[in-house]
C-alpha cells in the first residue's frame, strides 16, 4: 500500500466517522479533506476546485434558487386550502391527495423546500381537523423523497451521478430516464404508506395549546418587582432558585417586553416579570411584601393592553443546514438579531426550559418563542428557522404563478429534448426568475443550501482522489473477489442495500458521490454494463426512510412531529426492503446487466 493510498483511506474513514458522530459541520469536515488532499499533493488544484466548478454542483445551487422562486407564488399552498375538509370526511382520499401533490412537485423543485412549505400547513390543517401529525407528517416527507426519484432535478443525488458517470465517459442520465423505476417506488410507496404503514405509524394527539405541549406551569402571571426587592441589580435568570417550580417568560419594563437572555438582564425596580408557576409557588408570591402581584387576566390598564397585544406565543424548526446547528443560541448572537423571547426547546418528545441560550441547537429542533406578530416575517424570511404557524405568512407573489411556471417547464422541457445541457437552461431560468420579479439577488444567495454546496465542493474530489491512488480500483477488486460469484444481480442488490444503508446516517449527496466510481469501476471489472448499477446507487442514496436523520426533509419533521428515532425503524425498515425488492426487480428489466 503506498502512502497516497493510506492517506486517502484514512481520510475516507474519519470523515465518515465525523459525519456520524455530527462532532463537526459537514461543511467543515469536506473542507478539511479537501485541504488534506491538495496538501499532500493526491490531487492537483485544478481537480481540488472541480467540486465547486462541477455541472452538477452549479445546477444544484440553481435548482434551490428555482425551488424559491416558485414557492414566492404561493403555488403549493393552493394545494391545501382544500385539503382541510377533504381530511376531515375521507382521511385516506385526503392523504393520499396530499402525497400525488407533494411527489409531484418535488419530481421538478427540491424536496425539501416542498416540505418547508407544506410543514406549518400541514400542523395548522391537523389542529384544526383534530389530526394526530404523526400519521401524516412520514407519508409527506417521504412523498418527497418518492416524487425526486423519477427525474434527474429531483434530487442531487440524482444530479451527482449523472455528472460522475459523464466524468467517465458514459451518456448522462436523460430527465426522465429513472421515471419508469421511480413511479413504481411511488406506487409501492404510497401503497405501504396508506396501508400497513398506517398501522405503523404512532397515534399521538397534537396539542390545541401550546402551552399544554410545552408543559408550562398552571398559572401565568405578572410580578412589578418593587424597589426594595433583593433581586434589583441580580440577573433576571436568578430570580428563582433552580429547584423551584415556576419560570420567568419574560419582562416587560415600561410596558415593552425586553430582548435578550434574562443571563444579561439585571432587574430595576418597576420591572414587571411575566412567569408561568405552581400554584404553591403563586400563593407564595402573593403574600410578598416587596413583589406587587398582578394576574394576566384582566391587563393592567388599556394602554398596557394595546402595547402587549401583539406579543404571542409561536414555534419554529431549526432547518437541518442552519448556521445555528452545533453551537448555542449564545455563541450566534439570536438575541440581538430576533426580537424575541425564548420560552422553551423540544428535541425528540422532551422539552426543556433550563440555560436554554446555552444549549447546543440540533437540526429539527423546535423552539417556543414569544414575540411581537412582526417578528413573523423576519423568522420566516431567515433560512436558519421554518415558522411553524400560518399566522403572519407573507404575501405570495400569485400574479407570477404562471410565468413562474413557464420558465421551469422550459426547462424540464428543453433538457429532456436535449436541446442545451439542464446547467445552462437552470442557470438562465435563475436569471430570468430574478429578472421578472418572482425572487430579488438576496433572495437568491439565501435560497442556496450552501453547505450542500461546500459538501459537494470538497467530496467531489474526495472521489477523484480515491480514484487517481487506485483505491477505488483495489475496492472493486474485492467485492467482485468475494462476491462476483453470486452473479450480477446479487451484487447490484447489495450495491443497493449498502448504499441505502449509508444514506440513513450520513448525507445522501456524500454516499452518491462515494458510492458511484466504486459501482463503475465493480461492473467493469465484473464485465457488465455500469450503467444499471450507477442507477442502482442514485435510487438507493435518495430513499432514507429508516433514520429520521439521513434525509433532510425526515430532520424538519421529526421533533416537529413529536416522532421517536424507532418510529422511523418501524415504518421506514419495511419500506427499504420493499424498495430493494422492486429495484433489483425492475432495473435490470429497464437496463440489462
Amino acid at each position: 500500500m503506498t502512502i497516497e493510498l493510506g492517506i486517502v483511506l484514512s481520510v475516507t474513514v474519519l470523515s465518515l466517522v465525523l459525519f456520524i458522530t455530527e462532532k463537526l459541520r459537514v461543511d467543515l469536515v469536506a473542507m478539511m479533506v479537501l485541504a488534506v488532499l491538495l496538501l499532500t499533493g493526491i490531487v492537483t488544484p485544478a481537480q481540488g476546485l472541480s467540486g465547486f466548478s462541477n455541472e452538477a454542483t452549479i445546477t444544484i445551487g440553481a435548482m434551490f434558487v428555482l425551488s424559491e422562486g416558485l414557492r414566492q407564488t404561493g403555488a403549493l399552498n393552493l394545494l391545501t386550502r382544500w385539503l382541510g375538509q377533504l381530511f376531515h370526511d375521507h382521511f385516506y382520499r385526503a392523504l393520499l391527495t396530499l402525497m400525488t401533490g407533494t411527489a409531484v412537485v418535488s419530481a421538478f423543485i427540491n424536496n425539501v423546500a416542498v416540505v418547508a412549505i407544506m410543514l406549518p400547513v400541514v400542523l395548522s390543517l391537523c389542529r384544526k381537523v383534530g389530526l394526530s401529525p404523526t400519521r401524516i407528517l412520514i407519508p409527506l416527507s417521504f412523498a418527497a423523497m418518492f416524487g425526486g426519484t423519477c427525474t434527474l432535478i429531483g434530487t442531487s443525488a440524482n444530479l451527482l451521478v449523472s455528472s460522475i458517470i459523464v466524468d467517465h465517459h458514459m451518456p448522462p442520465i436523460a430527465m426522465f430516464e429513472m421515471a419508469p423505476v421511480g413511479i413504481a417506488f411511488f406506487v409501492v410507496g404510497t401503497c405501504y404508506l396508506l396501508t400497513i404503514g398506517q398501522r405503523l405509524l404512532p397515534e399521538r394527539p397534537g396539542s390545541q395549546d401550546l402551552e399544554e405541549t410545552y408543559e408550562l406551569g398552571e398559572f401565568r402571571a405578572d410580578i412589578e418587582v418593587m424597589s426594595e426587592h433583593e433581586s434589583i441589580g441580580e440577573q433576571a435568570s436568578k430570580f428563582f432558585k433552580a429547584d423551584e417550580n415556576a419560570q420567568i417568560l419574560g419582562v416587560l419594563r415600561n410596558g415593552v417586553l425586553v430582548a435578550g437572555s434574562l443571563e444579561d438582564l439585571h432587574l430595576e425596580s418597576g420591572d414587571i416579570l411575566r412567569i408561568s408557576a405552581s400554584a404553591r409557588m403563586v400563593r407564595r408570591l402573593e403574600g410578598a411584601e416587596d413583589l406587587q402581584f398582578r394576574p394576566l387576566e384582566p391587563l393592567i390598564d388599556e394602554s398596557y393592553a394595546d402595547r402587549v397585544q401583539d406579543y404571542e406565543l409561536f414555534e419554529v424548526v431549526v432547518t437541518p443546514d442552519s448556521a445555528m446547528v452545533g453551537k448555542t443560541l449564545r455563541m450566534v448572537g439570536f438575541e440581538r438579531y430576533h426580537p424575541s423571547v425564548l420560552i422553551a426547546l423540544r428535541r425528540q418528545g422532551k422539552v426543556m426550559v433550563d440555560d436554554l441560550m446555552n444549549v447546543t441547537i440540533r437540526g429539527g429542533d423546535v423552539l417556543l418563542l414569544q414575540a411581537p406578530k412582526s417578528q413573523l416575517r423576519e423568522l420566516q424570511k431567515s433560512g436558519d428557522f421554518i415558522v411553524l404557524s400560518e399566522v403572519g405568512l407573507p404575501a405570495f407573489k400569485q400574479y407570477l404563478l404562471v410565468p413562474v411556471l413557464i420558465i421551469l417547464a422550459a426547462v424540464v422541457g428543453f433538457a429532456a429534448i436535449g436541446w442545451m445541457p439542464i446547467v445552462n437552461l437552470a442557470v438562465a431560468a435563475c436569471v430570468a426568475m430574478v429578472l421578472i420579479g418572482a425572487l430579488n439577488v438576496e433572495d437568491a444567495y439565501s435560497a442556496i443550501d450552501w453547505q450542500v454546496i461546500f459538501l459537494l465542493g470538497g467530496f467531489i474530489p474526495l472521489g477523484i482522489g480515491l480514484e487517481n491512488t487506485g483505491a477505488i480500483d483495489l475496492i472493486a477488486m474485492g467485492l467482485v473477489d468475494g462476491l462476483g460469484g453470486y452473479g450480477p444481480l446479487a451484487l447490484l442488490a447489495g450495491f443497493y442495500f449498502v448504499t441505502n444503508f449509508m444514506s440513513d446516517v450520513i448525507s445522501n449527496q456524500a454516499t452518491a458521490v462515494l458510492m458511484t466510481p466504486l459501482a463503475f469501476a465493480t461492473a467493469l471489472s465484473l464485465g457488465v454494463d455500469p450503467r444499471p448499477f450507477v442507477i442502482t446507487i442514485a435510487f438507493a442514496s435518495s430513499a432514507s426512510f429508516a433514520s429520521p436523520v439521513g434525509y433532510h426533509t425526515n430532520v424538519m419533521i421529526y421533533t416537529a412531529g413529536d416522532y421517536r428515532y424507532l418510529d422511523f425503524v418501524k415504518v421506514g425498515v419495511p419500506l427499504n426492503l420493499l424498495f430493494l425488492g422492486t429495484a433489483v426487480l425492475l432495473i435490470p428489466l429497464i437496463w440489462p446487466l
